[in-house]
């Protein structure tokens, strides 16, 4: 039977063209299965009723039905079948007569556009149903036999309306499971969607994802005032020499990640790691507005961080940090590997003092101290050579003050 059902089926049928198939071969067995148990009905009543005449169309409708099976053309496989049982009430009512049990066998035609409406398209359904209301119309022109009985009627509705109702049930189970995993298909993109979502999250702002998502053109903005902090791990090549490869990961994965967790305390934004280098960037997007504060404070946690030997696996690791402020530029490079990115003077200026630092030093530039000098100690500046700027003041951050307050105002210059 199932085998039966899914003649001319193939793999590359999306499932709407499966469940026609389906339903047109379990109509045209049905519609067999009717006319032999009221041919049978009629014969148990009438031995001398003329059944072969009468089994004609059931028989084209099956063969019919086995040569789809071979050479799967459903247009043309539809179209005769959907005519057979059209024709099936008037050809028989010719081919057996005006005898008893025929009243009420135009019902058959309705099979017809009712299996056009479950297995095609709406609008081609149409013409059907004009054929069977003329269907309906000769049957009533032909010669009816006298005396009978009701009965006869009542079981032409039974036994069409057995065949489109289990037709109808048999789609709507097909369609509901159908239904069901279109739902478990829309929660498992759901769930790409959201698993994408993060990942996009997890290599850009989110500000800067949202628009990336919206729009395909260049993603560029200038900010006037961005604080900037390169730091990257002393000596840590020579270190790592005689470390396994997959130690050295698992190493600088573990310290990146705790740095992570500190970026997102101080609602920082990291920007990107260069090998054992790692930088970090405040003031953009939707950054606190006391972002130089924030940036201090993480210099000193990442510091903290690297003091404790059981967190490093006894390593002695230091930090050379620079940070400076100013305007930069911030955009997206990239198409399919996009990367989020600053651009400027200061971004150069963070990264010189980087690496023209001493190890365990915390070096800034002169705006970024007057933007956190109430709240930070400072060494004295020292004078720093650095490439393409010369000789630049440097603040070399401490700790933070115990009471923090902000810079006292000069006195106001007498006039002599």
């Amino acid at each position: 039977m199932q085998r039966l059902l899914r003649a001319g089926v193939q793999a590359q049928d999306d499932e709407e063209l499966r469940l026609g198939k389906t339903l047109l071969n379990l109509g045209s067995l049905l519609f067999a299965l009717a006319a032999l148990a009221w041919l049978g009905v009629c014969k148990a009543m009438d031995a001398g009723f003329p059944v072969l005449p009468a089994l004609a169309v059931p028989a084209l409708v099956l063969a019919n039905l086995l040569l789809f099976a071979g050479h799967r053309w459903f247009g043309l496989y539809r179209f005769i079948q959907l005519g057979l049982l059209l024709a099936f009430p008037v050809a028989t009512q010719l081919g057996i007569g005006a005898r008893p049990g025929t009243s009420g066998l135009a019902l058959w035609g309705l099979l017809a556009p009712a299996a056009a409406l479950l297995c095609g398209r709406v609008a081609g359904s149409g013409g059907w149903f004009a054929g069977f209301l003329l269907g309906t119309a000769l049957s009533a022109s032909l010669p009816r036999p006298d005396g009978e009985a009701g009965a006869f009627i009542a079981l032409h509705v039974a036994l069409v309306s057995s065949v489109l109702y289990l037709q109808l049930r048999y789609a709507q189970g097909r369609r509901g499971r159908t239904r069901e995993k279109l739902a478990d298909a829309h929660h498992q993109l759901r769930l790409e969607k959201e698993r994408s979502e993060r990942l996009l999250l997890n290599i850009l702002p989110a500000p800067i994802a949202a628009r990336l998502k919206d729009s395909s053109g260049t993603l560029a903005d200038g900010h006037p005032e961005v604080v900037v902090m390169f730091a990257d791990i002393v000596d840590y090549t020579r270190i790592a020499s005689g470390m396994a490869p997959v130690k050295v990961f698992e190493m600088l994965n573990r310290i990146f990640c705790r740095f992570d967790e500190l970026c997102e305390k101080r609602g920082l934004e990291r920007i990107k790691t260069i090998g054992d280098g790692y930088m970090v960037a405040g003031g953009l997007n939707a950054h606190p507005h006391e972002a130089h504060a924030a940036m201090a404070s993480l210099a000193l946690d990442m510091q903290a961080a690297l003091r404790d030997h059981s967190f490093t696996d006894g390593l002695s690791l230091e930090l050379r940090i620079g940070i400076a402020s100013g305007p930069v530029v911030a955009g997206v490079v990239g198409r399919g590997r996009f990367i989020y990115d600053l651009w400027g003077d200061t971004v150069n200026l963070a990264h010189r003092l980087c690496t023209e630092g001493e190890p365990g030093v915390i070096q800034c530039d002169g705006r970024t101290f007057e933007r956190v000098r109430g709240a930070f100690v400072f060494a004295k500046p020292v004078l720093l050579m650095l490439k393409g700027k010369g000789y630049v003041p440097v603040y070399r951050l401490r700790s933070p003050r115990i009471l923090a307050t902000p810079p006292l105002p000069r006195p106001p210059v007498r006039a002599a």
